[in-house]
């Protein structure tokens, strides 16, 4: 049987619990199932499928009525559709939070969870970068007063334990701290959401360095041009060869 709990797109949970539902009866059809839940349009549920409109409060209580979800479903159900309709990060990430606080669907979704922990603040992947410095010591107080700014020994200490757990560091045979590479990864719509957080951080973090840092320890310019939308594709891919560049560089 389809399981709610196990999904984060809830149109593909309807088109997965209607085909279910179909080929137990094969008479079921998108217009009995329109009609079951209370809806006018024949069609409604279909275009609700296909992502052509979306459920209001009320629609969501039918839709959860004629699946005849249980209270805990129904309410996993509205979270997963209260997620896919916002339209501000804030509001992803509140329902998201919702989502993965079920057990079931954090056991389906390990690397999913574990993605979006990483990005979940900004001194995690930073402290996972320390970890690469020769005079680095796995002690939560000293890489609290060696990140620029400073965090908590609480949060490097919490920041240590994610990094663990999630695999993207290990204890080599001489019980140091190393890097490991494990492919971490998500579905697009949860990985989208953990980048915008991570920036909207790093951007924060930049604003604020040119008030506590000194110039000679940061490098902070702004140019200001005139670029064609033609253009626009090279100069972003300048930018990211850029990037790769200084990536590289600094892996040496």
């Amino acid at each position: 049987m389809v399981n709610v709990f196990t999904y984060l797109d809830y149109r593909k949970f309807l088109k997965d619990r209607f085909d279910e539902m179909k080929e137990a009866r094969s008479t079921f059809s998108h217009r009995s199932f329109a009609k079951s839940a209370g809806f006018r349009s024949s069609n409604y549920i279909l275009l609700i499928m296909q992502g052509k409109r979306n459920l209001s409060s009320e629609a969501i209580i039918k839709v959860a009525k004629a699946l005849k979800l249980k209270k805990k479903e129904a309410e996993f159900f509205e979270n997963l559709v209260r997620f896919d309709q916002s339209k501000m990060d804030a509001e992803k990430n509140f329902y998201y939070e919702k989502i993965a606080t079920n057990r079931q669907y954090a056991d389906a979704r390990p690397l999913e969870k574990g993605h979006y922990k990483y990005y979940s603040h900004w001194y995690i992947p930073v402290i996972r970068e320390m970890v690469l410095l020769d005079d680095f010591q796995d002690d939560p107080k000293w890489i609290a007063q060696n990140i620029t700014p400073h965090i908590t020994i609480q949060e490097a200490r919490d920041a240590l334990d994610v990094l663990l757990e999630i695999g993207l560091v290990e204890r080599g045979s001489d019980g140091k701290l190393i890097q490991s590479d494990p492919h971490l990864t998500s579905g697009d719509e949860v990985q989208n959401l953990n980048i915008a957080n991570f920036q909207r951080e790093m951007i924060q973090l930049a604003a604020r360095s040119i008030g506590e840092t000194k110039p000679k320890e940061r490098e902070i310019g702004s140019v200001t041009f005139a670029v064609s939308k033609e253009n626009l594709p090279e100069v972003k891919k300048m930018i990211r060869e850029f990037r790769s560049r200084l990536a590289g560089f600094l892996a040496d």
